[in-house]
């Protein structure tokens, strides 16, 4: 279990099998620390093999303004094809409805949950999604030039 810390708010994690990065989240989230925390998460379960996270947000209270896309402005364009599901309470779910859009405008794969088998049944599929896509494609740049 690997734990990181920002600010009133941290996070533990481990890879599985699966290549997804399980995550516990706890804490406050501020305007100064969500971005550096999830940037920080996304960095180390990447750089230790991760294809997507599940990240649980159970224990996280969110003191900052409803999520657009410029919040992700921390994701590095290599990683924005990496999924991230947030799994969240009923309240949570609320405030973070916008999470989708935001992200998808800025380019990022985010999806809230109520289920954490469902977040993980997506993060899975879209893990895969990205792997298929990224052997189409090498395959198709191996090919001569059809002229």
């Amino acid at each position: 279990m690997t734990r990181i810390y920002c600010g009133p708010a941290g996070t533990s994690f481990a890879i599985c099998n699966d290549s997804t990065a399980y995550a516990r989240t706890t804490g406050l989230f501020l305007s100064a620390n969500a971005g550096p925390l999830s940037a920080r998460l996304l960095e180390a379960s990447v750089a230790m093999g991760a294809t997507g996270l599940c990240i649980s947000m159970e224990g996280v209270a969110f003191a900052l303004p409803p999520m657009t896309p410029q919040h992700y402005r921390y994701v590095r364009p290599a990683l924005r094809g990496i999924p991230v599901a947030l799994v969240v309470n009923a309240e949570q779910a609320v405030f973070l409805e916008s999470i989708a859009a935001a992200a998808a405008t800025s380019g990022t794969l985010r999806r809230t949950f109520l289920s954490h088998d469902e977040a993980a049944a997506w993060v899975r599929e879209q893990a895969r999604a990205n792997s298929a896509n990224r052997v189409w494609w090498s395959s198709r740049r191996s090919l001569p030039s059809q002229r």
